[in-house]
C-alpha cells in the first residue's frame, strides 16, 4: 500500500495558517502530564515556521510510529494522534488505510487496556487542517445545528459565538471542532441503537478513534469496488435500507451516503463518515438530502441487479417516521 494518497500532498502543510487545538483524551487514562501550547507561531506571510512545527510535537518524543509517513504527515499525525498514544489508546500507527479530501484514515495498533475490541486494532480518522478540507456546501448541512465545544457541549459563551459568527480563524477552530464533535456523537447514538457503523472509542478536537474493519494486512474495501452476487445484494440493500430508517428513527439523515461511504467485508456491511449528518426536522434541506442518499443507494444496486423505486422508498420512510408534513407532495 502506498504511503501518500494520490489527491493529497501533506508537504503543502508547510502553509496552512493555523492548527487547530488538540483536546486531551480523558485524565483518568492518562500516562504523562501535558503541558499548555500555544498557538504555533506564523510568519509574515502566515505560513507556519520551522520552530512552531517543532513545538507543535513537543511533548510526543516516545510517539515512536512505524508508519512511514513525509515529515509533515508525520508531524500532523503526532500532533492529532500524540495525545491518544499518551492516554493509551494506541501504541503505534500502522499504516494509511484511506486518504481523502476531508481526512486520512489510519490503522493503529490499540493498547492492550482498550476493552470492546474483536482484534487489536484501531481506525484513526485524522482531519484535515480546516483550510484544507474540500467539504463543499458545508453550510447546507450547518442550517440548524447545534455548535459544539471539545467535549461535545452546547457552546452558550457570548464571545465563541461572537468569534463564529465573524469567521474569525478562532471562530473557524471552534466550527471545525464542532464538525468533528456532530460526527462523533452520530457514531455513539447509531452504534447503541444497533446500526452497522465502526464503534466509536474517543476523539479529540482533530481527530476520531473507532473499531477497525478488516485483516491486520487488507482493510476492509468499500462497497462501491465490490461486485455482489445477486441473492446477497438483494440482502445487502435490504440491510442498507434498514439502516437509512435506523437513522431516520432517531433523527438523523448520514447526508452523503453512496456505496462510496459503506465498508463491505466478509458478507457484512458498516456505514462510515458521518460528519455532515443532518436532523430531518431542523434543515430545510432534509428531505432532499435524504433522497439524495436513498436515490444513490439504489442506483449502485441496481447495477448489481437489485431493482427499486428510489424516491417511492424515500417518501415512504419520511412519511412512516411522521415527516411527510415537512415536505411538498
Amino acid at each position: 500500500m502506498s504511503n501518500h494518497h494520490p489527491d493529497y500532498d501533506f508537504d503543502e502543510l508547510e502553509d496552512f495558517e493555523s492548527l487547530p487545538p488538540i483536546r486531551n483524551v480523558p485524565p483518568t487514562r492518562s500516562r504523562v502530564d501535558r503541558k499548555r501550547r500555544s498557538k504555533p507561531r506564523s510568519d509574515k506571510t502566515g505560513s507556519i515556521t520551522e520552530q512552531a512545527l517543532l513545538e507543535l510535537v513537543e511533548g510526543h518524543e516516545n510517539f515512536d510510529f512505524s508508519y512511514a509517513a513525509s515529515r509533515h504527515e508525520r508531524e500532523w499525525i503526532l500532533n492529532s494522534l500524540g495525545g491518544f498514544f499518551e492516554g493509551q489508546w494506541l501504541d503505534d500507527v500502522l499504516r494509511l488505510v484511506k486518504g481523502g479530501k476531508e481526512a486520512n484514515v489510519y490503522q493503529c495498533l490499540a493498547n492492550s487496556s482498550v476493552e470492546g475490541l474483536i482484534q487489536p486494532y484501531i481506525a484513526a480518522k485524522v482531519y484535515r487542517p480546516r483550510q484544507f478540507r474540500n467539504l463543499r456546501n458545508d453550510h447546507m448541512y450547518r442550517e440548524g445545528r447545534n455548535l459544539l465545544d471539545s467535549d461535545g457541549r452546547l457552546i452558550t459563551d457570548d464571545g465563541m459565538l461572537h468569534a463564529i459568527h465573524c469567521r474569525t480563524t478562532y471562530g473557524l477552530d471552534l466550527l471545525h471542532t464542532s464538525w468533528i464533535e456532530h460526527e462523533y456523537n452520530s457514531l455513539q447514538v447509531l452504534h447503541v441503537a444497533g446500526a452497522d457503523v465502526p464503534m466509536p472509542l474517543e476523539r479529540g478536537s482533530n481527530a476520531i478513534l473507532m473499531a477497525y474493519v478488516g485483516e491486520e494486512l487488507t482493510p476492509a474495501p468499500t462497497l462501491n469496488s465490490v461486485d455482489l452476487e445477486p441473492e446477497e445484494a438483494g440482502l445487502l440493500f435490504e440491510r442498507v435500507i434498514h439502516n437509512v430508517e435506523l437513522m431516520l428513527a432517531n433523527n438523523l439523515i448520514h447526508g452523503d451516503l453512496s456505496s462510496f461511504n459503506i465498508l463491505y467485508w466478509q458478507g457484512e456491511i458498516t456505514l462510515i463518515d458521518f460528519p455532515q449528518v443532518v436532523a430531518p426536522r431542523i434543515n430545510s434541506n432534509a428531505f432532499r438530502i435524504f433522497e439524495r442518499d436513498v436515490v444513490r443507494i439504489c442506483e449502485y444496486f441496481n447495477r448489481q441487479g437489485v431493482r427499486s423505486s428510489p424516491k417511492k422508498i424515500a417518501r415512504d420512510l419520511w412519511k412512516a417516521h411522521g415527516l411527510w408534513s415537512e415536505v411538498e407532495s
